[in-house]
């Protein structure tokens, strides 16, 4: 299958509004026992959380944005995840490239994607749509060149393997425990280059108690809420009532974003490539 500017994956999967879900779906990832170890184990996660989402994103969303060379890129992300093992704090063997393991970590993105047009869009997905950003979503996942015994055949067997996994795999891992922390006491963390011009405004308490309210709504809120309640992880109709209203004020402030805002630098670079091409072929 052909991922290129008329795909629905294009339309989404690079959507600067993907940031509104980056809080929910690196939960999702901390919460699969073998990540949650391998972060713990292969990443300097409590002192720099945040190194691991700006170093890995690029790449994934160059997956699906990068033209010919696609798959070299999906096989350059998969091959540095190949010394990535080891044995969790309950003695669980773990290995980054098992099939089960990689694919759920892809599972988060492909539900990222999706939850960008069901919670932050005025486009409302058809069940054909759906069905055709699953598909894409699996030709992204192909591109890696990772087994892909686990990829579920349809959108609607995704969801019964997404369901299952919420209800019997995902857990409250050490990795989790300290992101919820975090949240719940707006502790002060480094940022990373994009974010780091408002550091000096986080260093202040009060600030950051306050910008951490957004913060933990949006996250806790994009968790499955069957997950939220298995977990015990704390939800209330005040926040679901916030999380709404945040919800809505994105889908009615977008249509006014310039476009030069609205697209990660990598799908940005990927649209430039394909309208540059289009120009010369007209030309």
């Amino acid at each position: 299958m052909a991922l290129g500017p008329d795909s629905l994956l294009w339309r989404w999967a690079g959507d600067l509004r993907i940031g509104m879900l980056g809080g929910s779906v690196g939960l999702l990832q901390l919460m699969h026992p073998a990540i949650g170890g391998a972060v713990i184990d292969h990443s300097d996660f409590f002192h720099d959380p945040f190194d691991r989402i700006f170093r890995s994103l690029p790449p994934i969303l160059g997956v699906v944005y990068d033209g010919p060379p696609a798959q070299q890129t999906g096989h350059a992300v998969r091959d540095f995840h190949r010394d990535i093992k080891g044995v969790d704090e309950r003695g669980r063997r773990y290995h980054a490239l098992d099939p089960s393991t990689f694919w759920w970590a892809h599972a988060t993105f492909q539900y990222m994607a999706e939850q960008v047009a069901d919670r932050f869009d005025d486009h409302q997905l058809s069940s054909t749509e759906r069905q055709q950003l699953y598909a894409e979503g699996v030709e992204w996942y192909r591109r890696y060149g990772v087994s892909d015994r686990c990829v579920p055949a349809d959108r609607a067997a995704f969801q019964r393997v997404w369901d299952e996994t919420c209800d019997r795999v995902l857990e409250r891992t050490e990795a989790v425990e300290f992101a919820l922390e975090v949240m719940s006491r707006a502790k002060r963390l480094p940022l990373p280059g994009p974010l780091a011009p408002v550091d000096p405004l986080l260093r202040i308490p009060l600030v950051r108690r306050v910008a951490f309210v957004p913060v933990r709504i949006v996250t806790i809120g994009g968790l499955p809420a069957r997950l939220r309640e298995r977990l015990d992880i704390p939800w209330s109709r005040a926040d679901q009532l916030e999380l709404d209203a945040i919800e809505l004020t994105v889908r009615k402030a977008w249509p006014l974003v310039p476009d030069r805002l609205r697209w990660h630098p990598r799908a940005r670079a990927g649209w430039r490539r394909v309208r540059g091409s289009r120009r010369r072929s007209a030309a």
